[in-house]
């Protein structure tokens, strides 16, 4: 059995973050898996976690792999986005600040790792329900696709790119690295979508050799960005489309009882929709990757967020 070095690291004693980096072996090629960094899913920590187990259970591993459950401990301890200490998502402000908030110093150890690392994949749990994909700079960076094309995961979406989120200062830095949304609800862990991504981990794992075992080809799609599309009214809205349907312009996604059809503005794949809800107007209720096509990158619509709005 492989046992792990663990390094547990005091960033701030006093309000419990401790940062727990759990390494197998010495050698390289390094691969560092995190999770956690906000408290909104356990999914994503429980993927981690199983990954955590099984390596336990190896003979031997090949390389080397560094696995942070929990990124951001007083967030997920509290269940929430952002630290109650600073008001800040860690998921925002990479590379971090050696001496700036206990967000930023957060940001600055894991980054102090990430930066030696050969390949990252942050776990991460989809705020409405999603099937399980991978979300990358593909369209820029040659050393994220390569890495994206061996998650063996249905879709790799094309990132937006927003600064301050590890996935983008890494690979803007030559850091090849994708972030893995695990299907997932908030305040639930969704077990089957966890065994699904720690699948996708081993297999990418066996693909570099790094442990035994057979390995499959992965098939994913690549695509662009994904679109919102968002509630014209206020009700309860109820689901249509299904996670991974092909849809095009003008199909319906979903209804607002006793209202309206709410109907896709894009074509594109279903990645994730809103269970049955109350909804206000504008709120976000699906989001559709559209085809990959040889053009300029975009902004618009797709890069906003929508506002926080309270649920019945």
């Amino acid at each position: 059995m492989v046992k792990p070095t663990v390094d547990a690291l005091d960033i701030d004693p006093k309000t419990g973050t401790t940062l727990g980096f759990y390494t197998f072996g010495q050698e390289r090629p390094n691969i560092m898996i995190i999770s956690g960094m906000n408290g909104l899913s356990a999914t994503d920590v429980y993927a981690n976690y199983l990954t955590l187990r099984h390596l336990q259970d190896l003979a031997r591993v090949s390389g080397s792999l560094t696995l942070l459950p929990v990124a951001g401990p007083l967030a997920f301890r509290l269940g929430t986005r952002v630290s109650p200490l600073d008001s800040k998502d860690l998921d925002s402000v990479f590379p971090g600040d050696e001496h700036g908030t206990i967000t930023q110093r957060v940001a600055w150890e894991v980054w102090r790792r990430v930066s030696q690392a050969d390949a990252v994949i942050h776990l991460r749990t989809g705020a409405q329900a999603c099937i399980s994909h991978v979300v990358a700079l593909h369209r820029e960076y040659i050393h994220v696709r390569n890495l994206a094309s061996q998650i063996a995961l249905p879709i790799v979406a094309q990132s937006l790119g927003q600064r301050g989120a590890l996935s983008t200062e890494a690979a803007h830095e030559g850091i090849p690295i994708v972030a893995v949304e695990v299907r997932g609800d908030r305040n639930n862990t969704d077990t089957q979508a966890a065994v699904e991504v720690r699948e996708a981990i081993l297999n990418y794992l066996r693909l570099r050799d790094m442990i035994e075992g057979d390995s499959i080809e992965a098939s994913s799609v690549f695509t662009g960005r994904m679109r919102h599309v968002n509630a014209d009214s206020e009700g309860f809205f109820i689901p249509k489309a299904l996670l991974g349907e092909e849809i095009r312009s003008g199909d319906v996604v979903g209804q607002i009882q006793d209202k309206s059809d709410i109907t896709s503005p894009f074509d594109g794949t279903v990645v994730s929709c809103s269970r049955m809800s109350y909804v206000f107007e504008g709120d976000l209720i699906a989001r559709v990757a559209s085809p990959l096509v040889d053009k300029p990158l975009d902004t618009g619509m797709d890069t906003v967020k929508p506002s926080p709005r309270r649920k019945w």
